[in-house]
């Protein structure tokens, strides 16, 4: 129902309500006033009678009376009339039945209703003495009719009154709603998208206020429309600008990773595979062999007087040939192959799918004559002259450390013996050499506990304070005794059991925590880890998992990467050190300095320190550009917000210069070698060092 409609019909029914109770009102009234009217009528017209009446009484005058009777039964609704004295009726006329009712009444004034007839009578008394009555007869029915007509008149009236209501209330809801429907028009018309619609105003009641403000609405409505689409499509322009910006950047960024990934993983002199690259081209090669049962070689090679090359005719001369023994191994080796230099003049060779150790040795030999062709150099001419050694597997080893080592062993039994290639032979490393043997007892030492850790402490350079320590692994031998991390943390990476050993050393690290919170100690314990720990995708997973079971602090906890180990796979590292941050865990870069990181990884690690690599600080004194590589780090460090920290502190006078190039914290020597935990807390005890903050638990 619509809302003129819902005036229209109120304004109807209020109307229709207060009329029919003013005409019922006026009914009762009229009916009311009516008898009364007649009432009073009647008496009157029996006392005007028996006035006129009362001298033909007195005088008997009979004809007179008759005359009186007749006339007055002239009158419409007059069905009898009588005079009569005390005695005898004098005169009468009407309805004969009628006239022969008898009357019951004394001499004063009466009336009745019988048979239809309203009765009325009037005594005749001259100075009070009563000489006889008038008696009149007035019809019922002609009253009613009427009083009847009077009411049909009334209702005819009211019915006229009520149309012209309806019709009243239907032009004044019409002029009331006039002004909202144009409202409702205008709001659906902009609810559709006609901004800055306009409605009529006319007149300046409340309606048309509403209307202008309406009006002025609509006109804003349009205008922030306007102003909308004008910055959508400034917006629009800017997401082109800035998406064609971030495609420019994404495929820079894209060419630059690429750069920085083979140079992480190349020989920036030579352009071949490194150390890195060939122990993951070695490890893909092993996995398919033993899934193939194909056979594969690997190849030492290393370079004769090659240092006397150097010592001779310089440095340059000794780049020049490492040039020239890449380019003729290439030469000779098949797409497949792989050739690294692994540090130095030190290279080695992996042959995929030989047939047998003859074309393993035929290969070896056609790199050595290749290596060996002659190349000029500052106008002199210089050959070169190798040494190689070939391990085959399965026949010579099964894993990557004991095919590393026997063909080393083969290597240098060439050099030895000047023999140019030679095969790994057994009785060359007298069965199975001392790393082999290593290796195997590293597994069952990291499984049976035979790792131990000491504590290095690390002290703020501002306030001479412990504010936490570097846990270092070290292995209780039982054969050889007290082994240090150098000795076999090589062995642990090339045999696939650093992952393993890291976790004791994670293991043993938060038990330690445990123990010195329980004691009263609350100093963060940083542990390393290495490449292949950081790449590993679940190893954030890993570390979270140790926190909540062992229900360790995740602050308490530091991490410490080496620059180079952040190299191998910079963005996969950058990941693992985000969510390793964002656990709480502390974060901290090693040895920074010597892995010729690019500024625009150190940026994005969420990293809290930077540790300065202890060949720097060790030299501070002797090397000037190592003093200022140092006080660069700490600059560096400040300006990306993080810590500097300085390794190898042995001196008072490291200790002065570094507290007076701003760094942070030193750890070393100087203050204290790396300590059982048992020794550590009573080096706390008896130092001069503070023991904030970590000595008393809260």
């Amino acid at each position: 129902m619509s809302f003129r409609l819902k005036i229209i019909l109120g304004v109807v029914a209020i109307q229709a309500v207060f009329l029919l109770m003013i005409i019922w009102n006026g009914l009762n009234v009229l009916k009311t006033s009516n008898e009364e009217a007649l009432l009073k009528r009647t008496s009157t017209t029996a006392k005007l009678f028996a006035s006129m009446s009362q001298a033909a009484v007195l005088s008997t005058d009979l004809a007179t009376l008759e005359s009186f009777v007749n006339e007055l039964l002239s009158n419409p609704g007059i069905v009898y009339a009588r005079v009569r004295s005390n005695q005898l009726v004098l005169a009468e006329g009407g309805d004969k039945k009628l006239l022969d009712r008898k009357f019951e009444a004394d001499t004063s004034l009466v009336s009745s209703e019988l048979d239809g007839v309203f009765d009325v009578y009037a005594e005749i008394k001259v100075a009070g003495e009563k000489y006889g009555r008038v008696e009149i007869g007035f019809s019922i029915s002609t009253i009613q009719q009427l009083i009847a007509d009077s009411r049909n008149n009334a209702a005819v009236r009211a019915m006229i009154s009520l149309v012209l209501m309806a019709l009243f209330s239907w032009l004044l809801g019409h002029y009331l709603t006039r002004g909202l429907n144009a409202l409702q028009q205008g709001t659906k018309l902009i609810a559709e998208g006609d901004l800055g619609y306009q409605i009529n105003v006319s007149g300046k009641d409340e309606l048309a206020q509403t209307a202008l403000a309406f009006n002025d609405m609509s006109v804003k409505l349009k205008h922030l429309d306007e102003e909308r689409a004008k910055k959508e499509e400034e917006i629009h322009q800017l997401n082109q600008v800035l998406e064609q910006r971030v495609i420019d950047r994404t495929i820079q960024l894209h060419d630059v990773n690429k750069q920085l990934e083979h140079q992480a993983m190349h020989d920036a002199l030579t352009k071949l595979p490194n150390r890195a690259l060939f122990h993951d081209h070695l490890h893909n090669t092993l996995l398919s062999a033993k899934r193939s049962g194909e056979l594969f070689a690997m190849v030492g090679v290393d370079l004769d007087l090659f240092k006397e090359i150097n010592d001779t005719l310089g440095h340059h001369a000794g780049d020049l040939v490492l040039q020239h023994v890449a380019l003729a191994c290439n030469k000779v080796l098949r797409d497949s192959d792989t050739v690294a230099r692994m540090g130095g003049d030190e290279f080695a060779i992996l042959l995929p799918k030989v047939t047998d150790m003859t074309h393993a040795l035929q290969v070896a030999e056609r790199v050595l004559e290749a290596i060996k062709e002659p190349l000029q150099i500052d106008g002199q001419q210089v050959t070169v002259g190798a040494s190689l050694g070939i391990a085959l597997f399965p026949q010579h080893g099964e894993d990557e450390l004991e095919l590393i080592t026997h063909s080393d062993a083969a290597m240098y039994e060439a050099k030895r013996k000047k023999l140019g290639v030679v095969v790994y032979l057994p009785e060359m490393g007298e069965g199975k050499s001392e790393a082999i043997t290593l290796k195997g007892e590293l597994k069952r030492a990291i499984s049976i506990g035979e790792m131990v850790l000491h504590f290095q402490p690390k002290i703020d350079i501002n306030s001479n304070s412990v504010i936490g320590v570097e846990s270092l692994v070290r292995w209780q031998h039982p054969r050889l005794g007290l082994v240090y991390p150098d000795s076999f943390i090589g062995l642990a990476e090339m045999s696939g059991l650093i992952k393993p050993l890291t976790l004791e050393v994670l293991r043993l690290a938060m038990l330690q925590i445990l123990e010195w919170r329980r004691q009263g100690y609350a100093y963060p314990v940083a542990v390393n880890i290495s490449a292949i720990n950081l790449q590993e995708k679940d190893f954030p997973e890993i570390v979270f998992a140790m926190i909540n079971e062992y229900g360790v602090p995740s602050h308490l906890l530091e991490l410490e990467v080496t620059e180079s180990a952040i190299m191998v796979e910079p963005l996969v590292a950058i990941e693992n050190i985000r969510r390793l941050s964002l656990m709480g865990v502390q974060m901290s870069i090693d040895d920074f300095g010597t892995g010729y990181s690019s500024m625009a990884y150190i940026q994005k690690l969420l990293v809290a320190k930077i540790k300065i690599d202890k060949s720097f600080v060790l030299e501070m004194g002797t090397r000037k550009n190592d003093e200022v590589i140092v006080r660069s780090t700490i600059d560096l460090a400040h300006n990306l917000g993080l810590k500097a920290v300085a390794e190898g502190v042995e001196s008072q006078e490291a200790w002065d210069k570094l507290r007076d190039m701003g760094c942070d914290s030193a750890q070393g020597y100087f203050m204290s070698k790396p300590l059982p935990a048992e020794q550590f807390i009573e080096w706390v005890k008896s130092s001069a060092w503070d023991k904030y903050p970590g000595t008393v638990l809260e």
